[in-house]
Formats: structure tokens, sequence, C-alpha cells
């Protein structure tokens, strides 16, 4: 965490909260460039070599600053549609580094994706691998692709973001698996070059990820059985992150443990892709909102903020929790236990429930963790525009995102 208490009051990488909000107004996320280089760079020194590279999940978070840092920082990059391709592609990163994953590609996701000669397209099922075919022999070409297969390996996460199942719609189960790679194999318009796994997501201990490495290795061996050869091993990612109530295990941790695993099953000479998201952004963001009112009338006590689920919709979703700290004290005030709700028409709308806060109107909070899965899912229900993100470089804060103003959300209407 980059957020610190000091001469009474909170900074991010020394700038100050107060100033952040007055300047920039609320709500607004913020983040600190300092936190998400640190992380990038522990597990890149801890798992990277010549055959190993870690690409970033864009989805986590999609700010176009943020990709371009992380493409200056030597990162990959895993995408799930066309809109993020697009922003990896305006911030200079080669399609060469970029991989294509998710479960509903359209012909001319796939066709865009083979012209821009990506590094591979993850196939998620035996009919899109056959669509690929088709479109590649239409451009008389070879389409790259890795077959994704669910180990069906529980990561002991949300049942939601646990996608290394037989019961999810990600990936090919294994009883399946051996039909799509002969397939691939034999097809003259298809490189069939690796095996892709991803078993989930916020996933708090190393064990699972040990075992689905010796799952695919099993794998392999099966597939060398049947004289079908891979040279990539795309292990996705999922390692969680610390929201302020759990712990987990350190990037350079998590990468020592892979690299014994990969040794372990004689996986060197493999290149493998490492893709993470959460844990690269998820502590380097902070959403700040200010307290509108205080209600005591009701049978609990809530403390009613201007940021709602449209900005983070994750304790709403998931029920995740996040820290929320106040950024004044209040001297001789006792706490109050109370739920922080938003604005928004919803009994969902809410960033905690049962929290001891001593809080008073006006004040701002700040909501920690918000650097994944925040404003990459952000909405405008309620025509609500979407904050600015600003992040912090060099203990200066840069705008890296423009608030939305009410006539955006409605430029693209029509009056009939």
């Amino acid at each position: 965490m980059n957020i610190e208490y000091k001469n009474e009051s909170y900074t991010i990488d020394n700038v100050s909260v107060s100033n952040l909000a007055e300047t920039y107004g609320t709500p607004c996320f913020v983040y600190s460039e300092d936190s998400i280089s640190k992380n990038y760079n522990e597990i890149n020194n801890a798992f990277s070599n010549n055959k190993k590279k870690v690409y970033y999940s864009v989805k986590a978070n999609s700010n176009l600053s943020i990709l371009k840092l992380l493409s200056e920082l030597g990162s990959g990059f895993d995408i799930v549609s066309m809109g993020e391709l697009d922003r990896v592609l305006k911030i200079g990163a080669s399609p060469k580094n970029i991989v294509y994953s998710g479960v509903g590609k359209s012909e001319s996701d796939i066709k865009k994706s083979i012209e821009l000669g990506i590094y591979c397209i993850n196939v998620e099922s035996f009919s899109e691998l056959e669509r690929i075919n088709k479109i590649a022999s239409q451009l008389k070409t070879k389409a790259p692709v890795a077959i994704r297969v669910n180990p069906n390996i529980d990561p002991g996460s949300h049942e939601y973001i646990s996608t290394g199942l037989e019961s999810t719609k990600f990936g090919i189960n294994l009883k399946n698996m051996m039909d799509a790679f002969m397939y691939a194999d034999k097809e003259n318009f298809i490189d069939l070059i690796g095996i892709d796994y991803h078993i989930g997501s916020q996933i708090e201990t190393l064990g699972p990820f040990i075992e689905a490495v010796f799952s695919v290795a099993k794998i392999i061996k099966e597939l060398k059985a049947n004289n079908i050869s891979v040279d990539l091993i795309d292990m996705g990612g999922g390692l969680g992150i610390d929201y302020g109530k759990n712990k987990v295990p350190l990037l350079k941790e998590y990468g020592e443990a892979l690299n014994k695993a990969i040794k372990d099953n004689k996986l060197e000479d493999y290149n493998i892709i490492l893709e993470l998201g959460r844990s690269i952004v998820g502590n380097a963001g902070y959403l700040l909102t200010k307290v509108e009112y205080i209600k005591k009338d009701s049978e609990k006590n809530y403390v009613i903020v201007d940021a709602g689920m449209d900005n983070l919709i994750r304790p709403a979703l998931y029920s995740a929790w996040h820290n929320i700290i106040c950024t004044k004290t209040h001297e001789n005030k006792k706490k109050i236990l109370c739920d922080v709700v938003g604005p928004v028409c919803e009994c969902a709308d809410f960033l905690g429930k049962d929290r001891e806060l001593i809080v008073e109107q006006d004040d701002i909070l700040v909501v920690t963790a918000c650097g994944a899965y925040a404003s990459s899912m952000a909405s405008n229900y309620n025509s609500r525009p979407k904050p600015a993100e600003i992040i912090i470089k060099n203990k200066e804060a840069k705008l890296i995102s423009k608030r939305e103003e009410v006539k955006d959300l409605y430029a693209r209407e029509i009056i009939i």
C-alpha cells in the first residue's frame, strides 16, 4: 500500500489525498505508478528469462497510461476483446506480444487477429477452432493457436472467478481436449503452437498453481504419445491480492514456486507465458469519495457517499471486501458501526458493510485496492458520469482520464 498517514494527513505517494479530492473532484480513481512498477518488476525479476515472459491481463485495468507504463517495463498483453486489442496497439505494443483469449470471438475478431499477426489465439471450444480454420483458409495463411484446457482444479476462490473447473464456460474439458488437439494438428491452416489454461482469479495459496503445472505436464506427455508437439505453455494467472483481511503469497514467492514446478516437470525448454492483472495493479489503486450524509434514523447507521456500485461493483457482485479509510481525524468522537453506501437506486449499492468509522459529513474516504476490476467494470447506471482517473508519477498527480460530463452520456443517442 502506498497510502500513508503523516503530519496529520493522508497521502498517496506523498501527494495529499485532500488536495487530490479538491483538485479533481470526487469520486475519482488514483493510481500509484511506483506501486505498479514495483509489482511488475518483482514478478518479472523472479520469473522471466529468455523462455518465460509476463503478460498483463488488460481486463484488470485498461487505462492507456497504465498500459503504456507496463509496455515500457517489458510486458506482453493478454486481451479478451477487439476494444482491448485497439487499446494495446494504440500505446505502440507489437502484435507479436499479444495473446487473445475469451469464449465469444466473432468472425471479424478472428480475421483481424490473424491479419495483424498476433502471437497466439487461445481457443476455448472446438467450434471456435473450426471457425478459425475456416477463416485462415480464406486468408490463405496459418493461424497460430493454443488450446485452452480445463485441468478441473478448484482454486478455492469465488465461484464466479473459478474458471478452470469443468462446470465453467471456459476452455475444453480433459475428456474432449484430445479431439481438439488432433484436429488442430492435422489442419493445414492451423498452426498449433501451444496449450493454455487459467484456473481462476484471486487465488490466495500456491497449491492450485503447482497442481495445475503437474496436470498440464501430464497432458503434454499424452500429446507426445500421439505425436503432437507444442512449444508454448500459457499458464494464465490468478494470484490474489491482500484486500486488508486476507493473506496472499508475495509475487516473488509465486514466481519462484512456478519456476520450481516447471523444473520438476522438465518444462524448461517450452516458451511460457504468465498472465497477471490484479496482482500487478490491484493494490496500486484507490477510490476517493466524499461523505454526503450520515443517516442514523434507521435500524442501521448509513454513511452515504458520492461513489457507488457504478464505480466499484465488486462488493455487490462478489461480496468483496475493501478497506475504507476516513482521511480526517475527529478527536473526542466515537466510532459508529455503519454501512458505507452510494447514491445508486439499488439496495446492493454499498462499498462496505458493518464498518467501524469515526466520520462526519463532507469527510473524504479512501477505498483501497481499487486498481483492478474497478474502473474497468464501471458503468453509467442511473446516468452517472464516470470519474476522473489520476496517476501519481514522480510524486506528482497526472490526469490520465477526464471525468465524464452528463452530455457525454447521451452523445451517441438519437431523438426521433
